[in-house]
């Protein structure tokens, strides 16, 4: 089904009109109706692409006790799409010549030097899920505790692969927490700081943030972009934690959860050529860059944003260029 929605939407990129708008509108509402239960708890946000024009589309509760709804503007918890403004980073460091892709992480966390396998594993690798990284916070049955720093670099120094690094792919919150720490050790500025100064302001995301600058260890919303953060729910329509609230494995500053709107993300989320039609590639590429759907889900629930437990209330329908 996802497949098929992006086929379709792709076919609207070549005629921008009121009423490709209006066929855009039934695809996604169509589509969001297919994987959303009735019972409104909880909501869904699409941010779409089409020749240079954002279409949002809102649908359910941001709060469904205190009747809050999804707007453009509500705040989401970003979950592993952070790791997409990480990888940026480092993209940008590999342009400017600040490291090399396929220097090893231990170069810059030089904890690591008195490791063993660890030593083996690149930025590269890290980047693009091949180093074989796998701790118990990466999978189900997810664990009860976590790290700190120390207890992570220890962790790490005696990791032992059941493969040599760069030989599969395989997912790892655990490696892009150590990526975060190497770009941090590279320019010695909080990843918080490099996030918000080589790529929020850029792009003039202004309600997009890795909170901090509380006593604990991974900060806090301030009030104002609390209250306009989802409430989380369960698979029984239950309250999970509160809106805003920052939650991690890992308990060390700037190890939390970014937040941002669909409207704030619009930026960040670069439109497909329209010379792009019905190749695979193409319409990988599309899916990845146009199309952003944001749930209520909080990333502890770990769900796919757009299967987040949401409502059927009337969608709203937003524009900008």
């Amino acid at each position: 089904m996802r497949f098929l929605v992006a086929v379709a939407l792709t076919a609207l990129i070549a005629s921008p009109s009121v009423a490709a708008d209006r066929d855009a509108e039934w695809i996604v509402t169509r589509h969001v109706a297919s994987i959303v239960p009735p019972d409104g708890a909880g909501g869904v946000a699409v941010a779409l692409r089409i020749e240079g024009r954002s279409l949002f589309f809102n649908y359910g509760w941001a709060d469904r006790a205190n009747e809050r709804p999804i707007t453009t503007d509500t705040l989401f918890n970003l979950a592993s799409l952070r790791k997409v403004f990480e990888a940026t980073l480092l993209a940008q460091a590999v342009r400017n010549g600040d490291l090399r892709l396929d220097d090893p992480v231990a170069k810059y966390v030089v904890e690591l030097q008195q490791g063993g396998d660890i030593r083996q594993v690149t930025l590269g690798h890290l980047a693009t899920h091949t180093s074989g990284l796998l701790l118990p916070q990466d999978h189900p049955p997810w664990p009860d505790w976590g790290y700190t720093l120390p207890e992570f670099i220890h962790t790490l120094n005696a990791w032992k692969p059941d493969r040599a690094p760069g030989q599969r792919h395989l997912y790892t919150h655990a490696g892009f927490i150590l990526l975060q720490l190497a770009l941090e050790r590279r320019y010695a500025i909080p990843i918080d700081e490099l996030i918000d100064q080589r790529v929020l302001q850029p792009l003039g995301m202004t309600s997009t943030m890795l909170p901090q600058g509380d006593d604990g260890p991974r900060g806090r919303l301030t009030p104002e972009y609390k209250s306009r953060a989802v409430q989380g729910y369960s698979d029984n329509s239950e309250p999970i934690g509160q809106p805003g609230e920052q939650t991690s494995y890992y308990h060390w500053p700037g190890t939390g959860q970014m937040y941002s709107s669909p409207r704030d993300m619009r930026p960040f989320s670069p439109p497909i050529s329209t010379n792009c039609r019905w190749t695979s590639r193409c319409m990988t590429r599309w899916r990845w860059r146009t199309v952003v759907s944001f749930g209520s889900a909080p990333a502890t629930h770990r769900r796919w944003p757009g299967r987040s437990r949401t409502g059927s209330r009337p969608s709203s329908k937003n524009t900008a260029a």
